[in-house]
């Protein structure tokens, strides 16, 4: 089960985070491309733009279950709050490396609700299944059932 629950959570948030980032390139909430590291770390800069957000796909589920593997250690912290101050830190970062200075000019809002919603959909599920496992493995009252007969 823990595994089942793992690979899907992973798995179709990698795949709806990617077409989050096609929609919000096409109606130019971003200023920058998402395979634009192809042409900036010269990787797989002549491939076909098909393979970059493949390549792209690969990198976003290692760390996602990355994420997940982390925040099944810290279940007992709230993840809403977790995942908010993760996503600006990302997003501050991914900022940082466009524009090459620490004073960031434009902060993409809509990019940190995306990653924020995703953020919180890895947390929430990998800290409840490992709270569901806990629960699972603890000490149960004897079934009193058969004592009274």
């Amino acid at each position: 089960m823990r595994l089942k629950v793992f690979f899907w959570t992973i798995f179709c948030s990698s795949i709806t985070f990617i077409l989050s980032l096609k929609l919000l390139k096409i109606f130019s909430f971003m200023k920058f491309s998402p395979i634009g590291w192809t042409k900036k770390y010269h990787v797989f800069s002549d491939s076909h733009v098909l393979v970059k957000w493949f390549m792209l796909w690969v990198l976003l589920l290692a760390i996602a279950s990355i994420f997940f593997a982390l925040a099944e250690l810290l279940k007992k912290i709230r993840m809403d709050m977790m995942s908010l101050v993760v996503a600006v830190i990302i997003v501050w970062g991914i900022e940082w490396s466009v524009q090459k200075t620490v004073y960031i000019h434009k902060f993409s809002v809509p990019l940190a609700v995306i990653i924020a919603i995703h953020l919180l959909w890895i947390f929430e599920t990998a800290s409840y299944h490992a709270k569901i496992r806990n629960l699972d493995s603890r000490n149960k009252l004897p079934d009193s059932s058969n004592v009274l007969k």
